[in-house]
């Protein structure tokens, strides 16, 4: 058995490498594989305590994901002045 990369499953239809954007995953939008344009959704009600499980760690892990990406610095919070000082981004 072959073993995808974190965040990709082979594509049901053709086998090409499908890419599982945890957004749209939550948000309920298709995934569209680049090979055979098949069309892939979560079965909201089926699936209700898993996707309830993957909100909470997205939510959970947005200050790592975000200090990972924006280079802010360890320790300095997202939302603060000074990380949205450190990331670049005006003062709401």
């Amino acid at each position: 058995m072959t073993t995808s990369p974190p965040g990709e499953i082979p594509c049901p239809s053709c086998s090409q490498p499908l890419a599982l954007p945890v957004e749209a995953v939550l948000a309920g939008r298709a995934i569209v594989c680049a090979g055979c344009g098949l069309q892939l959704t979560a079965e909201r009600d089926a699936s209700r305590q898993a996707l309830d499980a993957l909100g909470r760690w997205y939510s959970e892990t947005a200050a790592a994901r975000e200090a990972a990406v924006g280079g802010a610095e360890p320790g300095s919070q997202p939302g603060t002045e000074e990380a949205s000082r450190r990331a670049g981004r005006p003062r709401r």
